[in-house]
C-alpha cells in the first residue's frame, strides 16, 4: 500500500506556491484530483513531494515515513509527468532511455505493449509523432517507471475525448493494479468526475473539502431556471446546490440523474431552462 498523509501542512513551494494549514490523507490505490482555480496548488503538492521548498509548520509523510527521508532521492517514490522528457530518435530508444537503470521500472519490451493498443509503433520517430501522440507516449513512460506516487499534471486535458477516454481508463487501472496513488489535476470537471475516486477542492492554498467519487454515477451540471415556482427544496434533496438565485433566475450545481430533476422543471411559470456543464468555478462554489 502507498500513503501520503499532510497534518496540519504549512508549505512553500521552491516555485512560491503555498499550502495553507493543509490536513489530508492519500491511501492506494487511488486516482485523487485537485480541483482549484489556482494551477499553484498542485505544483505546490508536487513540489512539497519532491523536496523542493520549505515547510513551515505540521508534517508530511510518504508512506509512513517523514518526507525529509526522501529529500536527496525522491525520484524513488514520486514520478512526474512534467520530467518525463522523450530523448532517443524513435520510441523504442526514448523508452528505453527513460527506464534504464529505475529500479522496478517496466522492461522496454513491457512498455511497449502499453503502447499497442494506442497505435504508436516501436519504430516510429519522435519527431514524427504529432503532439497527441507524444503526450500519449511521455504518460506510458511515465506509468512505466512504476513509482508508489504519480503526478499526471494537466496531461490529460491535452488529449483529444477518445484518447483520454482510453488513457484515463488505462491509468485508473495503472493505480489498482500497482496500488499506486495517482493525483491529477484538470480544467474539465467531467474529467475529474470520470478518472477520479476522490476530489480534492483548493481555495486558493487551503483545502476546503473532499469528495468521495466511489458511488457517482454521473458527471455534474450546472443548471440554469428563468422564472418562478421551482420547489428549490425538493431540487435540494435530489441533490442541487445552489449557486445563486434571484426574482427571476436559479442558478444549481446538479449531481444525480438528470432525469429525476426534469419534472420540477415542468412550471408553467418557468420560461427557460438552461443545462450546461459544470466548471471548476462552479464547482468551488459548491463545494
Amino acid at each position: 500500500m502507498s500513503s501520503v498523509v499532510l497534518s496540519n501542512l504549512t508549505f512553500e513551494a521552491k516555485s512560491g506556491d503555498q499550502l495553507e494549514e493543509v490536513s489530508l490523507g492519500l491511501m492506494s490505490p487511488k486516482m485523487v484530483a485537485i480541483c482549484s482555480e489556482n494551477k499553484g496548488t498542485a505544483l505546490a503538492l508536487e513540489q512539497l513531494l519532491q523536496g523542493q521548498g520549505k515547510i513551515i509548520e505540521g508534517s508530511a509523510q510518504i508512506n509512513g515515513e517523514d518526507i525529509t527521508k526522501f529529500r536527496r532521492h525522491p525520484e524513488r517514490v514520486v514520478a512526474s509527468f512534467d520530467q518525463v522528457a522523450l530523448k532517443g530518435k524513435t520510441v523504442e530508444k526514448a523508452i528505453g532511455r527513460a527506464v534504464k537503470h529505475v529500479k522496478g521500472a517496466l522492461d522496454v519490451k513491457q512498455t511497449l505493449q502499453m503502447l499497442l493498443p494506442l497505435g504508436i509503433k516501436y519504430d516510429e520517430k519522435i519527431a514524427e509523432l504529432n503532439a497527441g501522440e507524444q503526450q500519449v507516449l511521455r504518460i506510458i513512460i511515465l506509468l512505466a517507471l512504476r513509482r508508489p506516487v504519480v503526478f499526471l499534471s494537466d496531461s490529460l486535458d491535452q488529449l483529444n475525448e477518445e484518447t483520454r477516454q482510453t488513457i484515463g481508463n488505462l491509468v485508473k487501472d495503472y493505480a489498482a493494479k500497482t496500488n499506486s496513488v495517482v493525483i491529477f489535476t484538470s480544467g474539465d470537471v467531467s474529467t475529474m468526475m470520470r478518472f477520479a475516486n476522490t476530489i480534492y477542492y483548493f481555495s486558493s492554498d487551503r483545502l476546503t473539502s473532499a469528495r468521495d467519487l466511489s458511488m457517482n454515477d454521473g458527471v455534474d451540471c450546472t443548471v440554469t431556471v428563468t422564472g418562478t415556482g421551482l420547489p428549490i427544496d425538493v431540487a435540494i434533496k435530489l441533490g442541487a446546490h445552489m449557486l445563486g438565485e434571484s426574482q427571476n433566475e436559479t442558478r444549481f450545481l446538479y449531481t444525480g440523474n438528470i432525469q429525476a430533476l426534469l419534472p420540477l422543471l415542468e412550471q408553467s411559470t418557468i420560461t427557460d431552462v438552461r443545462i450546461e456543464d459544470s466548471t471548476v468555478e462552479d464547482e468551488l462554489m459548491a463545494y
